[in-house]
């Protein structure tokens, strides 16, 4: 059988299948074929039905097996189970499998769902295969994709899929029936590109976009169906097709490199979603003959004839034959309608100064009077001639070069993921990371000849670092892009696009003045760019700007700017509620929060939180992000039941996207130890801690501020338990650090000065001690919270040096200076206040003023127990320091009320040989030498 015919043929089993068994034959003699193809098509589909049927049978004995294969089409479905599945009644058949409705039998779940039996997996590593690409297609949680709940292997090693059901229609049906306008019909072809742009954000590909994978619920929006048997750009899969029977794609909407059984890519599925806008527009199927040149061999001059032109030139962009012409991604495609709905040029139209001039006056009738005179009279002059002869002649040369330059980058792709694939390299299973570091190494050896083409991928390389947590990396990769990007392209966007990348990951690897000076650089150059988006993209970078100086400690200017920005945000009818706006929400929540406006910052926290929720799906990384952003307001604000809640929500979604020991995992291990340490819960504190400065270690490397700032964390909660001997070498490392970064950060050096001494101190290494805790803490020249807490604990730390060195007016004075920098930075709750009483009580017990004493240390307790809880390890230490003042003050009974609970936390908590475990010692025989 010649291609030709076979493709026919594949085409009427196909369409076939879909119909109604009493439909098809007069859908069928309709068709232009020969007899004996439309016979031989509806043979084949009465042996598929019939091996369905016999599939079917073995569902349960309870069919019995006595059933002849004529009668097997129509036996009985409803009670029948697949695994834990009671199947209720088959709801559709094609050429993948039959698709049956069914309900969990165990009452797990109260809802319904499809499954659908895979026919056609011949071989062990095909079956393993899907397998693979179960587990990671049931992660895409997507609004307006049908999600992959389940999966397994009937009794007789059939695969299946179980899926989320989806009530409604084809999305050509929908239209049809509802008399969609020609406006709610594009739009709800972008919502279907965006819905496929996220799955190939995470590396899969649908390959079987059509009508019948697009069902429109009764609300309207979209939901895609099928992807169960995508292709995953992952190592693990092929890019090429099987060398089995099985055709995972429909003819007629399949990709011409797809029907040659060359690799799929993501223009594969353009392509398709070219062809389906071709439909919902035109209600005609796509017709496979190619007539003329100027449009592409899927749209018919009829078809052209309905469409507008700039809708037929987006349809021949997404559907050409070389997948290196199409839109580059779904969203470009959804971009390019959404340009055409605002009545803006099209990127798919000839850059032609008639066609965006005509754009200009369809847009403003108003402006068609004596300008548009001019413009017919300057257009017939000689220069206007030469002008558009010359236009033409470099759009030519440009076009040529950049379909060169894209034919590069498909060969750069296709070599990538021929060199990812275990089937040709010999390679094992690849993580992300190693994905991309592929890419970098393969891209070392290409695009030699075009650096702007070149500086392009590598900004797409350092951003897809940055979205694994690796700024390292980030930074690397953007570092060598952004030279070559201001050679060859000064003016572009792409230019800008670096500064704003390299900006965010300096940002994230602590490198404010870097971030700053970028940013600003990329915001400068962004408002000098033309087009649609400048306006968004301005307004995007301020509020990474703003972001910035929060992190830089200008909180009051980063207060100004992002109010400025989310109030723009607020008033613009096409920008309100988007991505951006979002993220400026949590910017602004952040940079109140650094202002000490907790409330504030909760508000705009939950508006930011609510805008992605709306949009987004439960694993997305904003939405993630804009939860840790809510936690920290939760914190600020005392309900760590609320932070917790959000911070295990978040970890949890986001170890099913990054490696474990990814820094964007370690961020939140941090955040979550700061909760539990919040809570007074030290040792699931020191867990997270502990894993969190691994992450660091592994991606950060020792000598970086951040792993400064994981090693203190986790030094501070060892000293708490009592442990010094293992907090002390790891303070001095990060003193170390600090030292070697001072220039960048100076607050990080005054922190590590006053962790080490502290701890010096409490274990009695005094004169060391002494020469941490008075070292110099620099002035910015500018207000400084951050800089002025440190000067603060520096204060309340002489003084406990001056106390236990036997100084009493000394230390009273420096507890004084410590209040007076305090009152302004501290809450009124905080525990360090609890602290300051703890110490002016021991103070005053040591000048005879017992009475003074218990007062202070009674108000030093209810100030700790209120923030940090009674099982906080300084909770109880206070409280055994207040017993032994009650009974040293007669006050035995009161003394021994408060032991029996502090001992229980002291003992669970504290390392051996801890202090506060030698106090409790010191108590107990005290209260027992009472009783004799």
């Amino acid at each position: 059988m010649s291609d030709a015919r076979w493709l026919r043929l594949q085409q009427l089993f196909d369409t076939l299948l879909e119909l109604p068994p009493d439909a098809r034959e007069a859908w069928l003699a309709a068709q232009p074929d020969a007899d004996e193809l439309k016979q031989e098509a509806l043979r084949l589909v009465a042996a598929d039905e019939r091996d369905n049927a016999a599939v079917t049978r073995q569902f349960g004995a309870a069919v019995g097996e006595a059933a002849a294969l004529g009668e097997a089409a129509a036996l009985p479905v409803s009670g029948l189970m697949l695994g834990p599945y009671r199947l209720l009644c088959e709801i559709g058949s094609g050429g993948m499998g039959t698709v049956f409705l069914a309900e969990r039998a165990d009452a797990e779940f109260d809802r319904q769902v499809a499954i659908k039996l895979i026919r056609g997996i011949p071989t062990r590593d095909a079956a393993e295969r899907l397998r693979r690409e179960r587990q990671i297609l049931a992660k895409l949680e997507h609004p307006h994709i049908a999600r992959l709940l389940d999966g397994g292997t009937s009794a007789d090693g059939q695969p299946y899929l179980v899926m989320e059901y989806v009530a409604g229609e084809p999305i050509t049906r929908w239209c049809r029936e509802h008399k969609a306008s020609l406006a709610a019909r594009i739009e709800l072809l972008r919502k279907v590109c965006l819905a496929v742009q996220y799955a190939h954000q995470r590396l899969v590909i649908h390959r079987d976009l059509k009508p019948a994978n697009v069902l429109v619920r009764a609300d309207g929006e979209p939901a895609l169906l099928d992807f169960g048997i995508a292709k995953l750009l992952d190592p693990n899969a092929s890019g090429r097709q099987e060398a089995t029977h099985a055709q995972w794609f429909t003819p007629t909407y399949a990709a011409p490199e797809q029907r040659r059984g060359e690799a799929v890519s993501t223009a594969t599925d353009v392509y398709a979603l070219g062809l389906l806008l071709l439909e919902v527009l035109t209600e005609n199927v796509p017709a496979q003959n190619p007539e003329g040149l100027a449009l592409p061999a899927v749209l018919t001059r009829a078809d052209g004839a309905r469409l507008p032109a700039e809708l037929a030139l987006i349809v021949a962009q997404a559907t050409h034959a070389d997948p290196a012409r199409r839109y580059l991604s779904p969203e470009a495609l959804s971009e390019d309608l959404r340009r055409h709905l605002r009545g803006r040029p099209v990127l798919a139209a000839p850059d032609s100064w008639f066609y965006r001039t005509g754009k200009f006056l369809r847009r403003h009738p108003f402006a068609i009077g004596a300008a548009s005179v001019a413009v017919a009279v300057i257009a017939v002059s000689t220069w206007r001639l030469a002008a558009e002869r010359d236009r033409a002649l470099s759009a030519e040369r440009r076009a040529v070069s950049e379909s060169a330059a894209a034919r590069a980058v498909e060969h750069y792709l296709i070599s990538l993921f021929e060199a990812a694939d275990p089937d040709r390299s010999g390679r094992r299973q690849l993580s992300p990371r190693e994905l991309v570091d592929l890419g970098k190494q393969q891209l070392a050896s290409g695009l030699d000849n075009d650096p702007a083409q070149r500086g392009r991928l590598l900004v797409t390389l350092g951003r897809l670092y940055a979205r694994q947590g690796l700024p390292t990396e980030a930074i690397a990769t953007l570092d060598e892009a952004l030279p070559l990007l201001r050679t060859a392209a000064p003016q572009s966007p792409s230019l800008v696009d670096a500064l704003e990348e390299l900006g965010n990951a300096c940002r994230d690897n602590q490198e404010f003045p870097r971030a700053l000076e970028l940013l600003q650089e990329g915001l400068q150059r962004a408002t000098a760019l033309e087009g649609d988006d400048v306006g968004a993209r301005v307004l995007r970078l301020r509020a990474e700007v703003g972001l910035v100086l929060s992190r830089a400690d200008r909180a009051n200017e980063a207060v100004a700017m992002l109010g400025d920005v989310v109030a723009r945000y607020d008033a613009s009818t096409e920008l309100r509620g988007g991505e951006d706006h979002s993220n400026a929400l949590l910017f602004q929540s952040e940079a109140l929060l650094t202002d000490n406006q907790a409330e504030a910052a909760n508000r705009a926290a939950q508006r930011g939180v609510t805008l992605l929720r709306i949009a987004r799906p439960a694993n997305d990384p904003l939405l993630l992000s804009a939860l840790g952003f809510q936690a920290n307001t939760y914190r600020a604000m005392g309900d760590f039941a609320a932070a917790e809640k959000n911070l295990q929500e978040m970890l949890r979604e986001r170890l099913k996207i990054y490696e474990p020991d990814s820094e964007m995992i370690a961020l939140v291990r941090n955040e979550l130890a700061v909760i539990y340490h919040s809570q007074g819960r030290l040792a699931e504190a020191r867990e997270q801690m502990q894993l969190s400065l691994a992450s660091a270690r592994a991606n950060l490397g020792e000598d970086s501020l951040s792993y400064s700032i994981s090693i203190n964390n986790l030094a501070s909660v060892l000293e708490e338990l009592g442990d010094y001997a293992k907090a002390e070498p790891l303070l001095r490392q990060s003193v170390g650090i600090a030292e070697r970064h001072a220039a960048e950060d100076s607050s990080a050096q005054a922190l590590a000065h006053q962790n080490l001494g502290r701890l010096l101190m409490l274990s009695g290494q005094m004169a060391e001690a002494r020469d941490y805790l008075q070292r110099h803490i620099p002035t910015d020249g500018e207000e400084n919270a951050v800089l002025d807490l440190q000067r603060g604990r520096q204060q309340f730390h002489l003084g406990e040096w001056e106390r236990r060195s036997g100084n009493r007016v000394a230390a009273a004075a420096h507890f004084d200076e410590a209040e007076k920098i305090f009152k302004p930075l501290v809450a009124a709750e905080s525990p360090r206040w609890g602290q300051l009483a703890r110490s002016r009580a021991l103070l005053a017990a040591e000048a005879g003023d017992l009475p003074g004493a218990i007062t202070r240390m009674r108000e030093a307790l209810r100030i700790v127990k209120a923030a940090r809880g009674e099982n906080y390890p300084g909770t109880a230490e206070i409280a055994i320091e207040l017993a032994d003042l009650l009974a040293r003050s007669g006050d035995i009974d009161a003394a021994r009320e408060l032991v029996p609970a502090a001992a229980r936390t002291l003992q669970a908590q504290l390392a051996p040989g801890a202090l506060g475990l030698k106090s409790l010692e010191k108590i107990q025989k005290r209260l027992a030498a009472a009783e004799q």
